[in-house]
């Protein structure tokens, strides 16, 4: 893991007095969760899933299975914490575990929710959306009744329809994506999207700044902009040399 290059970021925002999000950067393992507004105390369900997950790190061989299983754990983690402890939170769930399958590196990306993960292939390139929105408005643009850009302004966009911890189930989605020597990872919650222009943040993401320059200066952006949510951000560097996992 030495060929990769971090950094994450959690802020409660300028109007929430609570942090509901957590945030995970553990190589390999890499995620944000975010509790689910309207929910009794989301900050329950996103940092049970987060601390689940970070036991993968701990795993010595890896695999896809490997990683939904443990998504799967977390799921049912979350369901047992609300029986035990009389609560109703659940938490979206985003975010990618490198892997190697032969001699190929490979990102494992999971997503059940409305947080985000982006790639950038190369310095310059397009900032490309890999995982999908699990919501009312996603599922509308899928179906062709509205554009992404009116998705943008239409008053159920932050309405989900997947979640850990939900009882009609998780449903998470994944993807096996060959890991890019160069290329730069976004994980973020939906707080940093909810104000800010996309080629704002594209724009950050795309500059010289390291990981940890990357994720405050997307953060202070946020912050500018009001950060009506909760902000979290994690950043990955895949450098130069051949990657090993």
């Amino acid at each position: 893991m030495d060929n990769l290059d971090f950094a994450a970021v959690t802020h409660a925002g300028s109007v929430k007095q609570v942090n509901e999000d957590s945030v995970l950067a553990r190589p390999p393992v890499f995620a944000v969760a975010d509790g689910i507004s309207g929910c009794q105390r989301g900050e329950i369900a996103s940092g049970l899933v987060l601390r689940t997950l970070a036991r993968l790190a701990d795993e010595s061989d890896l695999t896809p299975d490997t990683v939904a299983a443990a998504v799967a754990d977390a799921h049912a983690g979350v369901l047992e914490s609300q029986t035990r402890d009389h609560h109703r939170a659940a938490t979206t769930v985003c975010g990618a575990v490198a892997l190697e399958i032969g001699e190929v590196a490979y990102w494992v990306v999971f997503n059940a929710g409305d947080s985000r993960l982006y790639r950038q292939l190369a310095p310059g390139e397009a900032l490309e959306q890999v995982s999908v929105d699990h919501s009312h408005v996603q599922e509308l643009v899928t179906a062709g009744v509205i554009t992404p850009e009116e998705a943008e302004l239409h008053p159920e966009r932050h309405v989900i329809t997947r979640a850990v911890g939900s009882r009609a189930g998780c449903r998470p989605d994944y993807w096996l994506v060959p890991m890019v020597p160069g290329e730069r990872m976004l994980i973020c919650t939906d707080g940093l999207l909810r104000d800010v222009e996309f080629d704002r943040i594209e724009s950050i993401v795309g500059g010289e700044g390291s990981p940890e320059e990357t994720v405050q200066s997307l953060l202070d952006l946020a912050l500018a902009a009001g950060a009506r949510d909760n902000v979290s951000v994690v950043v990955v560097d895949v450098n130069d040399a051949p990657v090993r996992v």
